[in-house]
């Protein structure tokens, strides 16, 4: 069966491209067939399409290309008509267009194929589109698709050439994975999966044993059904994120570096802290709790910040920094940690923030990513600040979101009379502040007494 590609134009379109530079020579197209497609591969592949009506040199060049994207979205506003579900004959011209480019499409192995779809597609026409990349050996695949077929080609989970696979469910419905019996996935390395259902742990299970040479895992809004347990040992995971999932999930990533953990107390069921006891690999956790009106803080989050002890690098992002009044003193401190970034700061988190700043030995950099106070805790109740002195390796303090409130320059003024070594104060203005705000608070900071001569202030 013949397909053709249709590069018709809409009525209204952009003038042609010219070509030609300054002396009237065309430069471009007298480059080599490879060098071209090269720069083509870059392109959706519908611009690359766009460019075989330049001339008859540039007729098929598309067709060398080693990356293919298909986004119906894109070609529905190339054609100028509108985005109608109801529009099935167009529909037609979008699938015809799919198979037009993979029957001329010349080059294996190809490094990218990304399949985008907003619209409803037989699930014939999807396996057979997906299936096509894996027989040109894609190295990575990337498919965000609405609504996904019943079943993915089986083929996708026992590729060998496959390094990056990335499967997000492109409309707000969750997507059931079901995976074969045997996977086979040797040479991937990048796994991201986005709004996925696994039916149960078993398949989980599967799932990860065949991919023995992952290094870098995302598991975004993930759930598992029913009451299963999914283990994932990933020995060779070197990248771990894992946000707002649903279902009992145990990783056992021991050589894990870096940690990217969000949920909310209904989303807190994927248990890492078996990738948190390796003294010698761990760089950097990100921590994100977002808090909701009558609930504890999920316990993961408590264990996460008390089993990190050997991180470098740590960051606690929205709600997170409330939960250190849950925690121990002697739970804190981090023998390698050597910057921190806060999130929101309240009166109750300062005395751990101090505490931080006395017995992390290494810890040479602070951010305040919210300020140094959240916005009740400066306008609408105003305790007296009592904290006690601290000795620290501290030389950078940046501070973002500063509105120069008394009650922050007081905080200002404790930090500088307790880093001794201190090198750099940066505080980062709000975008509401006013000239003549500015010009006041800069005064004031002028004035502020530092116990290291070396300390520069910063106000940008």
């Amino acid at each position: 069966m013949l397909y053709q590609v249709t590069t018709r134009r809409p009525r209204k379109y952009p003038k042609v491209l010219e070509l030609r530079d300054e002396t009237g020579l065309d430069r471009i197209s007298s480059l080599p067939d490879e060098l071209i497609a090269h720069i083509l591969s870059f392109l959706p592949t519908l611009s690359a399409v766009k460019t075989s009506i330049l001339s008859t040199r540039w007729r098929y060049l598309f067709t060398l290309t080693t990356n293919l994207s298909f986004n119906d979205a894109e070609y529905y506003s190339f054609h100028d008509v509108p985005m109608d579900y109801g529009n099935e004959a167009f529909k037609k011209t979008f699938e015809t267009f799919v198979y037009g480019i993979l029957a001329l499409h010349s080059v294996s192995p190809i490094q990218k194929f990304s399949l985008q779809c907003n619209y409803q597609y037989g699930c014939s026409h999807l396996l057979v589109w997906i299936s096509a990349a894996i027989l040109k050996r894609v190295k990575r695949l990337q498919l965000h698709l609405n609504p996904y077929p019943n079943s993915l080609p089986q083929c996708i989970f026992n590729s060998r050439t496959l390094v990056i696979l990335e499967i997000d469910s492109h409309s707000p419905k969750y997507y059931q994975l079901k995976i074969p019996g045997l996977v086979s996935l040797p040479s991937l390395r990048i796994l991201e999966l986005c709004k996925i259902i696994f039916p149960d742990g078993d398949s989980v299970n599967r799932l990860f044993v065949g991919c023995s040479q992952l290094k870098e895992l995302t598991l975004d809004r993930c759930e598992l059904l029913n009451t299963d347990h999914a283990h994932i040992s990933a020995k060779a995971l070197r990248n771990l994120t894992a946000s707002h999932c649903k279902g009992h999930f145990v990783i056992d990533a021991p050589n894990v570096e870096n940690l990217w953990y969000a949920c909310s107390p209904n989303t807190a069921d994927v248990d890492v802290t078996s990738s948190l006891k390796t003294p010698c690999s761990l760089h950097t956790v990100e921590l994100g709790f977002v808090d909701s009106a009558g609930y504890e803080p999920p316990q993961i989050v408590l264990d996460i910040i008390r089993g990190a002890y050997y991180v470098r690098n740590f960051v606690l992002l929205y709600n997170s920094v409330k939960v250190l009044p849950m925690v121990k003193e002697d739970q804190i401190p981090y023998s390698k940690l050597e910057s921190l970034y806060l999130g929101f700061c309240c009166y109750d988190t300062w005395k751990y923030v101090t505490f931080w700043l006395a017995n992390s030995l290494q810890l040479e950099t602070i951010i305040f990513g919210m300020g140094l106070l959240d916005y009740d805790a400066m306008y609408t109740v105003q305790p007296k600040i009592a904290l006690d002195p601290f000795s620290s390796n501290i030389k950078t303090i940046e501070i973002r979101q500063f509105v120069g409130h008394k009650l922050e320059l007081l905080l200002v003024k404790y930090l500088l009379e307790n880093a001794k070594v201190l090198k750099r104060l940066i505080l980062v203005k709000c975008s509401s502040m006013k000239y003549e705000k500015e010009l006041q608070v800069s005064k004031k900071l002028l004035k502020l007494p530092k116990a290291s001569k070396y300390c520069i202030i910063e106000l940008k």
